[in-house]
This record gives structure tokens, C-alpha cells and sequence, in this order.
């Protein structure tokens, strides 16, 4: 079976985003596969739009043994087991590594970055935050201890969190500490090295207890309790290059992440996978589009250790942000309409409940979806105009409404249109610039461009004037004025 055969057979399962696909009868055995992806969903595990059956699988967590109640959405994992004639997956094993857990040390609110034992990471939209109140960096500060899965971006020197979990303050000698990297400034009769840009101090390690062969441009493991000066003293180094997986010939993976090593559409690598997509089908782009720091998923079979993908997806960043109460939802078409559009799941839209707490994370589908629950929806549109969800949360009743998007029209001073969703202003509104500084209406209005332009970010809060219009009132909000703020993409 090729890999773009069950993964549109999975995708066309999970549309009905039931608790279970194909759940009667026993699928028949497929091919060994891996996946490599975020988690973004629960009642079997979802990896990269596959619904896995992981009831019987051995999981793995940081190297110790975990369990099925502590994997959460979000979360980077390595799934590897089998896909049926349906589609769906068995898991025969499931690990998951965390990419830096330690103290911030930075924050760039304007770059939306953070600075964790050394390592830049950069959060967005599609980030899921764990243990704040807010999904936003507001809800961190410097000296939080947080632990980052992520997808490294290492065209741009940076992680990519897909979830980022606060953990109370860092306690130095008592918060745990790792991070991984490549060495570099290797001085073995010291102790010393650089892990990308990072000091760490391993001279307390026997040798006899490091990674034999230690050289620069290996891939370890850093991990102690003990940061100061902007030095890590490190307890344990451990080599990552051997743990590395050799995929036999014929082996189905997938692998999201981030463009790198670009010389053509044959010769590049995704989270350090070499792939050759020369005769991949191309979805949500085209072949001139594939560059570095391009997120992508590459489907295909292992030959000689190079990916050959069969099908290439770009991931298209969410720039559509929407705040507001469910008014209906199509089970059939995959969809949810709020404030008058409809919003298209698919198989990779991560959903997650806020209303559950951490430790018992909630399952949730579209079937579990009420009328007026409120939710909070990051999509992007694609080519034929529709909103393709990447991310539902159900969140706690609130009349607030909020839309982020580009602006496709507006009349002065009066009314924008923001990604097909109206928004009334008046004299009571809030504007703010790009900087976050309050300006006049005649100043807001002159800076948003709309096209043929290239279309401004804006940010509306407000309430919904009309049920019947569905456009957002941002004159004024929950016992306040309604606001609009020039954002970036």
C-alpha cells in the first residue's frame, strides 16, 4: 500500500472525528510504518492525520518508561507500528524526547521568542501551552522553568515549539535540565564544549561515563540541575547520533517538520531525514515553493536510507485567529461555522479542551462539540477561499469575541473586512499601531493596506452585533470599548 493511498483513506476516516475509525471489525495487518509528528488528538492517538490504536503500545519518555496519560497534545512523538487497509494505525512503540527543558533566560515579545539554555525558540499560533492561564507568551516570564517540544528549524537557527509547558519557577540544583544539540569547542582534557551556542561544563562526568568518540559534530544529550553564569554543569552526556533509527528498504515513514539542507526538490532533509520528493505529489504548493524553513510533511518509503516521498503537504501557517461561540456543525463536510463562515477540519487539526484539567487532558471531536460552546480556532485559507481549521480549543463562556486576519477591504474610520468576517468601528473603538501604541481611527485606517496590497494583520475584539449579520461590534466589548491592533503575519 502507498503511503499517499492510507493516508487519504485516514483522512477521509477522520472527517466524522468520532472516537474511533473504523472501529468493528479487526483492519486487516498493512505495512510497517513510522510516524514522525505532533499529537493532535486523543481517543487513539493522532500523528500526522493517522489515528493509531496504542492500547497495546511500548511508550517511551525521555528514555524512561512512560504511560499513555502522560502523552499530551502537542507533543512531538516517533510512532512506529503498522497501518491497516482502513487506514487507521496500530502502535507497536511510541517515544517521546522533549527539545530543551531548563530556565528562560530571554523574551522577545516582538519576535515572539524565548530563550532557553541558549537555544532560541520561537512560539506562534499553533503553539499549545500547558500549566499558564494564558495561550499567549504573556502567561511566561523570565526565570520559569518550561519544558519545549518542538520541530527544529535549523535553517534559521531556532526550535519550533508545538508545545510548551510552564513548570513552576527554576530552582537551580533542583530543576531538571537538558538539552540537545550538536558539540562544538571541544576541549576533552577540560570538560568543555558548546552545545549550539550553549556553555556546558562535563568535566564531573568520568570518562569512562561519556559517549565514546566524543567530537565535535556529534548530536548529544545534556542533561543536570545546575545553570549559573550561563553555564550548564552537566551530570550525564549522552550520544544521540546512535540513536539514531536505519530504516530497512521498504519501510513506509512520514516526517513533519521543517525544510533544511535545500539543493533541489531531490536532495533535502526534514528533522534530519534526507528526502527526495522529485517525484512527489505536491499538495497546498508547488515544487518552486519547497525552501529552507518550510514546514512540510514528506509521505514515502525508505530506500537507502533517503526518504522517497510519493506525497509532499505543505503546512500553511494559520493567519486566521477566531474567538467566539459555535453556531453549527456539519459532521459530513467536516465542518464548523462560526460567526457566519465555515471552518473545514481535516485530519491533522489539532483539538484540545481547556475546560479539562492537565492531568486528565478530555477527549474531544466534533461530535462532542455543542451549539454556543465557545471556542478559540486558528485556520488559514487556502487556495479555493475555504478556512482550513489547524487548531480547536473549547474554552470557558465568554460574550467576548475575537478575529485576527488579513484585511481584505475597509471603509474608513467605519467598517473592515478581516479574512471574510466583518467588524463595525466607531468612535468608541481602541486602535493600535504595530508597536502596540493607542492611535487615532485616520491613522489605524491609513496603515491597514488591503489588495491588491499585501492585506495588514488586524486583531478585532468586540461582541457580536447581530446574530443574523454575524459581524463583530468593535465599538465595544464585555464592560468596556472594543479594540483593534495592527498585528504581523
Amino acid at each position: 500500500m502507498h503511503a499517499h493511498h492510507w493516508k487519504t483513506t485516514a483522512a477521509a476516516c477522520a472527517l466524522s472525528m468520532l472516537a474511533a475509525c473504523g472501529g468493528g471489525d479487526d483492519p486487516a495487518p498493512g505495512p510497517t510504518q513510522t510516524a514522525i509528528g505532533t499529537i493532535s488528538s486523543f481517543g487513539s492517538l493522532v500523528v500526522n492525520g493517522v489515528r493509531f490504536d496504542d492500547t497495546a503500545a511500548s511508550i517511551t519518555m525521555d528514555d524512561s518508561a512512560g504511560t499513555r496519560d502522560r502523552l499530551r497534545v502537542g507533543m512531538v512523538v516517533q510512532v512506529r507500528g503498522r497501518i491497516n487497509a482502513n487506514g487507521t494505525g496500530v502502535a507497536n512503540t511510541i517515544r517521546y524526547n522533549d527539545c530543551v527543558q531548563g530556565p528562560i533566560t530571554a523574551m522577545n515579545q516582538v519576535q515572539n521568542t524565548v530563550t532557553v539554555l541558549g537555544q532560541t525558540v520561537l512560539v506562534d499560533d499553533d503553539t499549545v501551552f500547558d500549566g499558564v492561564t494564558q495561550r499567549d507568551m504573556n502567561s511566561f516570564a523570565i526565570g520559569d522553568q518550561v519544558e519545549v517540544s518542538c520541530l527544529p528549524d535549523p535553517a534559521n537557527n531556532r526550535l519550533r515549539a508545538t508545545r510548551m509547558e510552564r513548570q513552576g519557577l527554576f530552582q537551580n540544583g533542583v530543576s531538571e535540565l537538558e538539552v540537545k544539540g550538536t558539540v562544538s569547542n571541544l576541549d576533552a582534557a577540560a570538560g568543555t564544549c558548546t552545545i549550539d551556542g550553549l556553555t556546558v561544563n562535563f568535566s564531573g562526568i568520568a570518562a569512562g561515563s561519556r559517549p565514546a568518540g566524543l567530537a565535535n559534530g556529534m548530536t548529544v544529550e545534556v542533561g543536570g540541575s545546575n545553570f549559573a553564569n550561563g553555564i550548564l554543569t552537566a551530570d550525564r552526556l549522552r550520544d544521540r547520533d546512535r540513536d539514531r533509527i536505519s530504516y530497512p528498504d521498504g519501510d513506509g515513514l512520514e516526517v513533519e517538520g521543517y525544510v533544511a539542507d535545500f539543493v533541489s526538490i531531490a536532495n533535502f532533509t526534514v528533522a534530519g531525514q534526507a528526502v527526495n520528493a522529485a517525484n512527489a505529489v505536491i499538495r497546498n504548493g508547488t515544487a518552486a515553493d519547497i525552501r529552507n524553513g518550510l514546514k512540510v510533511e514528506a509521505e514515502g518509503v525508505m530506500t537507502n536510507n533517503v526518504l522517497v516521498a510519493s506525497v509532499l503537504v505543505v503546512k500553511l501557517q494559520a493567519s486566521v485567529h477566531v474567538e467566539s461561540g459555535l453556531q453549527a456543525k456539519d459532521a459530513a463536510l467536516g465542518t464548523l461555522t462560526m460567526l457566519g463562515r465555515a471552518l473545514k477540519l481535516t485530519a491533522d487539526t489539532v483539538l484540545r479542551d481547556r475546560l479539562a484539567s492537565a492531568d486528565q487532558p478530555a477527549i474531544i471531536t466534533l461530535a462532542s462539540l455543542n451549539p454556543a460552546d465557545r471556542l478559540e480556532v486558528n485556520a488559514y485559507e487556502d487556495a479555493a477561499g475555504d478556512l482550513i481549521a489547524t487548531r480547536v480549543e473549547r474554552t470557558a463562556a465568554d460574550s467576548l469575541v475575537v478575529v485576527k486576519g488579513p484585511a481584505d477591504a475597509k471603509v474608513p474610520t467605519t467598517q473592515l473586512t478581516l479574512a471574510g468576517f466583518g467588524v463595525t468601528t466607531g468612535a468608541n473603538s481602541r486602535y493600535r499601531d504595530l508597536s502596540g501604541a493607542l492611535v487615532d481611527a485616520a491613522t489605524f485606517y491609513a496603515a491597514v493596506a488591503v489588495p491588491p496590497a499585501v492585506p495588514t494583520m488586524v486583531r478585532a475584539r468586540g461582541v457580536v452585533a447581530s446574530l443574523a449579520t454575524n459581524v463583530v461590534d468593535a465599538t465595544r466589548d464585555v464592560g468596556t470599548t472594543g479594540e483593534l491592533e495592527i498585528g504581523e503575519d
